[in-house]
């Protein structure tokens, strides 16, 4: 018996063992429901199954792993299908994987989307095709599009109330001729079901003896006037009166049926549209008891006859900002077809110049317009000429003319009053709201609404509003992502005036790449970033601001600034700096450039300052000093008679503020020469030594200088080189000296001793002029 133990726990390790090592793959399908209202947390459905391989997938465990949790499914993978609900936060809804056996060797596939439940479907119809066959086929239709599988159930119950179901994943389903029996009353429904949630049809009740679908009616004839629709139906044993049918029609430009019923033979529309064309179609069934209906016939048309035309021409005009009509051109709607009630062959343009004549012109096609506006069928225009005060625009048909139509001006410089506009987008929406003064507003005929891409050559739209009204919504053409300027315009009774426009998105997206981004004014610790501004048609959305940095945060820089100052950056080093748009759809992509700051030394600036100011100041100095030693020589090599004390009386009229005196340029200074007397009674002049210290040996003498010397020489009857070294006898030295003394005034004789005679001689003259003692 203990052996017995030992083999079955032996098997049983073994069996968990082999499941262990067993090799699975899972297929997950996870959903949440998109009908309910985000909020913080969302539930989750997920759908498992798997495809065994090994023969088995053993004991492995599924575990689906959300944003910090685990969430494991209650029994194993082994060949089945769960389904498993839990709770997460909204954010992490698409962060959802999965690990099965606990092991990542294994696969594990999962799909994560969001569904919707399914909606009731509509009541089962239920009818015999072949009446050979006798099968009962039942279709429905869904209310709504789920998004996720979901199955179909056919139910039925007979008259012991036994009930049978068939599923089906399309909108029909098919009771056989053994699952029913005949000339019993039989109810059916139907459900639908997926993993988030389910719901029922109506009942149908019918005799499973009277559900013979009849053949569609034929021989239909309509006639246009008036207009009548008229059919046959074949129905076995009964009468004309004992049908009814059902008729759908619809004008052509209106998709959606008109329905109506209890017809038996014909339908006759009242009122139609003249110049309109219709749509019908028709579907009977025979007598009381035989309720199915018979499949819808085949789809006739026919078009009213023409009418002349009423109403009148929706006229607007474009001009170019600050100009006059001449730059104008006038644009109009085509006409409805339930105004024009017949085929427009023209438009007629009737001009009113400015010296009262009329001229009438009439437009055919859209040659007006710009090749890009082609594609603007609903419009048409007409270029204006310099002159024209006043534009009547109607159509003209094979019936007749419209009433002319008013084209009102927008009067330039006129003062008006202030006004907010406001313009909301939503998907391909444009919700226009504004507020005007009311004093204005009781002069206003109406306001017109002007929107029009700012791609160039777009088309051009406006709705006119009426005056008590204050918002308009905008559709039709209107694409997402895309900029329209919305202009609001006040219609007077012969003109109009701009009040205010705006720039707006139906549905705003996240801006494209910041272009052409550059730095410059680089230096050690600064640089300015430069890039240009993101098109308007380009946007994608109203641009709120731009983000510049450096590293991952970025700093807010105004939409109207294209640059921004990168500031205290380190020497020498490379930085990578990016820029990106913010709009409301959120940041776009970031543009990145690179570039490296200068060395410290190498600014330029002060380079200037170091060097350049201090090298200017030396030649400056330089400059000065050449020019003070240059003069200083220049007094230095001229003996100058004034730093004589001999002088000393003289009138220094131009002395300083020169560095050298002027009077070396006025004086005349005449050559001294000391020559050999040739006297023979004259002693032999002792020699160079002896007269040098004879010249320092000599002891200072006293003298008084003259008011002034001579110029004229009283001994000009001797030769000058009977005056060469006279030396020996004073007087006649002295005499001889001040002979050769320029001066411009007279010279007394007397006062050449006088002159002499002085003790006081100067350092000056004792180094420049001879000095001779007697012996």
């Amino acid at each position: 018996m203990a052996w017995q133990n030992v083999k079955v726990h032996f098997v049983i390790v073994l069996y968990v063992w082999i499941c262990s090592q067993a090799s699975c793959e899972v297929v997950l399908n996870c959903w949440w429901n998109q009908a309910i209202p985000v909020g913080r947390n969302v539930s989750v459905v997920c759908h498992m199954s798997t495809l065994a391989r090994a023969n088995s997938c053993g004991l492995c465990q599924l575990n689906v792993i959300t944003q910090g949790h685990r969430h494991q499914f209650p029994s194993t993978c082994a060949s089945t299908k769960e389904t498993f609900n839990f709770s997460i936060a909204t954010e992490d809804r698409e962060q959802i994987h999965c690990m099965c056996n606990g092991s990542t060797a294994d696969t594990c596939n999962i799909t994560v989307r969001g569904g919707y439940p399914p909606s009731p479907p509509s009541r089962p119809d239920c009818a015999i095709e072949d009446l050979e066959v006798e099968d009962i086929y039942c279709s429905w239709t869904k209310s709504n599009e789920p998004m996720i599988p979901t199955v179909y159930t056919l139910h039925w119950k007979d008259y012991d109330g036994n009930v049978k179901s068939r599923e089906s994943s399309s909108e029909s389903a098919v009771i056989n001729r053994a699952e029913y029996m005949k000339s019993t009353y039989t109810t059916a429904w139907v459900t639908a079901k997926n993993v988030l949630g389910s719901a029922q049809s109506e009942n149908s009740v019918f005799d499973t003896g009277h559900i013979k679908r009849p053949d569609p009616p034929y021989n239909i004839n309509l006639t246009s006037a008036p207009l009548e629709f008229i059919w046959d139906m074949d129905c076995d044993r009964m009468g004309p009166l004992d049908k009814s049918c059902q008729v759908q029609y619809h004008e052509n430009n209106h998709m959606d049926w008109i329905e109506v019923d209890d017809c038996q033979v014909m339908f006759v529309l009242e009122d139609p549209q003249p110049f309109t064309q219709y749509r019908f179609r028709v579907r009977c069934h025979c007598g009381h008891e035989e309720k199915v209906m018979s499949y819808w016939s085949s789809v006739y048309s026919v078009r009213t006859p023409p009418a002349a035309p009423v109403g009148q021409l929706d006229v607007w005009s474009d001009c170019a900002p600050n100009s006059d009509k001449s730059s104008c051109k006038v644009y109009w709607k085509e006409m409805p077809l339930s105004q024009a009630r017949g085929e427009i062959i023209s438009y007629v343009v009737m001009l009113k110049l400015e010296n009262g004549t009329q001229v009438t012109r009439q437009q055919r096609d859209t040659e007006c317009l710009h090749p890009a506006e082609q594609s603007c069928l609903q419009l048409r225009c007409f270029p204006l000429k310099p002159g024209v005060m006043g534009v009547f625009v109607s159509a003209n048909t094979s019936m007749g003319t419209s009433n002319p139509t008013f084209m009102p001006f927008a009067v330039r410089g006129q003062t008006t009053p202030e006004v907010n506009l406001s313009v909301m987008g939503e998907n391909q929406t444009l919700l226009v709201s504004w507020a005007v003064h009311q004093q204005f507003s009781e002069s206003v005929l109406e306001y017109v609404v002007q929107h029009v891409s700012v791609v160039p050559h777009s088309c051009l739209n406006w709705v006119r509003v009426n005056r008590a009204q204050r918002s308009v919504t905008l559709k039709g053409d209107l694409r997402n992502h895309t900029a329209y300027n919305v202009s609001l315009f006040a219609v007077f009774n012969n003109h109009s005036t701009f009040l205010k426009s705006v720039i707006a998105y139906t549905l705003e997206g996240v801006p494209p790449k910041v272009p052409q981004i550059h730095v410059k004014n680089i230096s050690h610790s600064s640089a300015t970033l430069i890039w240009s501004p993101i098109p308007v048609n380009e946007s994608k959305g109203v641009i709120l601001h731009y983000l510049v940095g450096i590293k991952e945060t970025g700093s807010k820089i105004s939409s109207d600034r294209t640059s921004a100052l990168l500031s205290e950056l380190q020497p020498a080093q490379q930085y990578q700096v990016w820029v990106s748009a913010v709009s409301a759809a959120g940041e776009g992509v970031r543009s990145f450039t690179t570039f490296s700051t200068n060395e410290k030394d190498r600014d330029v600036k002060t380079i200037l300052f170091a060097v350049f100011i201090p090298l200017l100041m030396f030649l400056v100095l330089v400059w000065v000093f050449t020019l003070v030693c240059k003069t200083t020589r220049c007094c230095v090599k001229i003996p100058d008679p004034i730093n004589s004390k001999t002088f000393k009386h003289m009138n220094f009229q131009h002395a300083w503020p020169r560095l050298c005196s002027p009077s070396e340029l006025t004086l005349k200074i005449s050559e001294l020469e000391i020559v050999e007397n040739l006297d023979p009674n004259t002693p032999t002049p002792p020699s160079e030594t002896e007269s040098e210290k004879f010249l320092i040996d000599v002891e200072p003498q006293h003298f008084q200088v003259p008011d002034g010397l001579g110029r004229t020489n009283e001994g000009g009857d001797e030769p000058e080189e009977s005056n060469r070294g006279n030396i020996s006898k004073p007087d006649s030295w002295a005499k001889e000296y001040s002979e050769m003394v320029d001066t411009d005034e007279e010279k007394d004789d007397g006062d050449d001793e006088a002159w002499w005679d002085q003790q006081c001689v100067s350092d000056y003259e004792r180094h420049f002029l001879p000095s001779v003692k007697a012996n």
